[in-house]
């Protein structure tokens, strides 16, 4: 009776393991499907992106594009993707470098292009408690210095992102991916928009739809409101990519992200 009930608890487990991965694959299957199409409304080709891609990433890091790689995610995609688009990138800025992994294919994607990337001095990140578990012995800045040092269109600045309040300088691709919680979420996107060029293209990561108000774990609405604000405002345009596709990253009870897409919308020559 009792090898009977383990059997039978084996058997149910290995079912509904099976016809969980059949769900993850048709939903992965779906989302790609998806995921084309908004690519292409966006004025994007995902194939040739991901193609070029696992070129650049094949000679980096000698291997081809996988989400469930450490960071990467569909931002990678859409950078290559706008790579191989007729857009022209000549000025790029990151917000929040980390370990200067995305700074790196960025600078081999946009060979042409100046490319500025901002993060908090090293001590602000410890006090912080931000990107914790990859600051013991300073192996963030190793691993930032490693990715950073031998590229020639890229410059590293140690600031506080707010500080490019400051600045006029117009960027075709901005990358925002700092803080994802208020305040600071609202205004990196706000500035973004502020010194994005006419026909450039921002890229918001981490955008939650459900999150609970108040979060500072950086799974805050902050991002989709602020998104939402400025669009009724008609200041932008914005489109939702969803960050993965694999079916895990989209099961119910997973907290879902989104990449938010901006452009910006024409303004009144009589209201500057």
């Amino acid at each position: 009776m009792i090898l009977e009930k383990i059997l039978m608890r084996l058997f149910g487990y290995l079912a509904f393991h099976n016809y969980g991965n059949q769900l993850f694959l048709r939903s992965e299957k779906n989302l790609v499907k998806e995921q084309n199409q908004i690519f292409l409304v966006l004025g994007f080709d995902r194939g040739a992106g991901l193609k070029k891609l696992n070129s650049v990433l094949e000679d980096i890091y000698g291997v081809s594009y996988n989400e469930k790689n450490g960071m990467w995610s569909e931002h990678l995609v859409l950078f290559a993707s706008i790579a191989e688009s007729d857009h022209t990138i000549n000025n790029i800025l990151e917000i929040g470098t980390f370990n200067g992994e995305t700074a790196r294919i960025l600078s081999a994607l946009f060979p042409s292009s100046q490319i500025l990337t901002v993060d908090l001095p090293f001590a602000e990140i410890i006090k912080s408690n931000m990107y914790q578990y990859e600051t013991q012995d300073s192996k963030l800045i190793l691993k930032r210095d490693e990715n950073l040092k031998p590229l020639s269109n890229v410059k590293f600045l140690e600031i506080n992102s707010l500080s490019l309040m400051n600045t006029n300088t117009n960027f075709d691709l901005i990358w925002i991916d700092g803080d994802h919680s208020y305040p600071i979420a609202s205004i990196d996107i706000a500035n973004a928009v502020r010194i994005l060029s006419p026909h450039g293209v921002g890229i918001c990561d981490d955008v939650y739809l459900k999150a609970k108000e108040g979060q500072v774990d950086g799974c805050s609405k902050a991002s989709i409101e602020t998104l939402r604000s400025l669009n009724s405002a008609g200041i932008i345009t914005y489109k939702l990519l969803h960050k993965r596709i694999g079916g895990f990253y989209n099961f119910p009870s997973i907290n879902k992200k989104y990449l938010g897409i901006i452009t910006k919308n024409n303004i009144d020559p009589y209201l500057i």
